[in-house]
């Protein structure tokens, strides 16, 4: 039997498996700190972890959950933009019909 990896989304404090998460990471080098999404989960570093909703990702903001996992300050209002984004990226996909390379939609 195959284990599945569990994470906490910083959020709202669930854990859940970690294919049903995204991942953000820190960006070296700005000042404040940015956080980056890592959609493909392989950026190098620490991440941490929510649900790909807007309540989430706000909750994690309003608990000053990201500088306290990345110990460093943080510019959240540009997470909040990445994760609007990121939502925009992916109604766009849903409107054009993308798909991926298994043949279901993205």
């Amino acid at each position: 039997m195959k284990l599945h990896q569990q994470r906490t989304c910083i959020g709202c404090r669930t854990v859940t498996g970690k294919n049903e998460l995204l991942r953000w990471v820190l960006k070296e080098g700005a000042s404040p700190r940015v956080v980056s999404l890592d959609l493909q989960g392989s950026a190098f570093g620490r991440g941490t972890w929510t649900h790909g909703t807007e309540k989430c990702v706000r909750q994690a903001v309003q608990r000053k959950a990201f500088a306290r996992t990345f110990r460093s300050a943080v510019d959240d209002s540009q997470v909040v933009q990445e994760f609007a984004a990121y939502e925009d990226q992916l109604a766009a996909r849903q409107q054009s019909g993308k798909h991926d390379e298994s043949g279901s939609e993205i």
